[in-house]
């Protein structure tokens, strides 16, 4: 069988790839709501405080509004990072002391999150996350 004609491998869960964009079901305030017990839960303050700053600018700023709106229902990792790069730089330099990436952590963790509520696991996310590190 030619190398282009191959079938994927076994472990290879076809069911799971979507095959449209990774779309967002929620509103924008549930989204947020979401986002907000997800990063409680895992016991993230820092994360939840990134959050809040970008919720807080967006409040005052209409052109942040709308990009924040458009990353969280529709955006992709690069959009979460877009954003959230008006308070930090996502490729820093490591710090001296823990933790070595504060800012690259916490937006991974509200990329992650997003990623969760976009699937519809939440709470199974919070419990292995948890059973991880807290």
């Amino acid at each position: 069988m030619p190398f282009g004609a191959m079938s994927p491998p076994n472990f290879w869960r076809t069911d799971m790839v979507a095959t449209e964009k990774n779309v967002n079901p929620y509103t924008l305030d549930e989204t947020l709501a979401q986002l907000r017990h997800y990063l409680t839960e895992v016991k993230r303050p820092d994360a939840l405080e990134l959050l809040n700053k970008a919720i807080a600018k967006a409040e005052g700023d209409e052109s942040y509004a709308r990009r924040m709106e458009a990353a969280l229902l529709h955006g992709s990792t690069i959009e979460c990072r877009s954003l959230l790069s008006d308070f930090g730089d996502y490729w820093e330099k490591p710090r001296a002391e823990f933790p070595f990436y504060p800012h690259h952590d916490n937006v991974n963790l509200i990329d992650s999150a997003m990623h969760h509520i976009k699937l519809g696991c939440v709470e199974e996310a919070i419990e292995f996350y948890n059973g991880m590190h807290n």
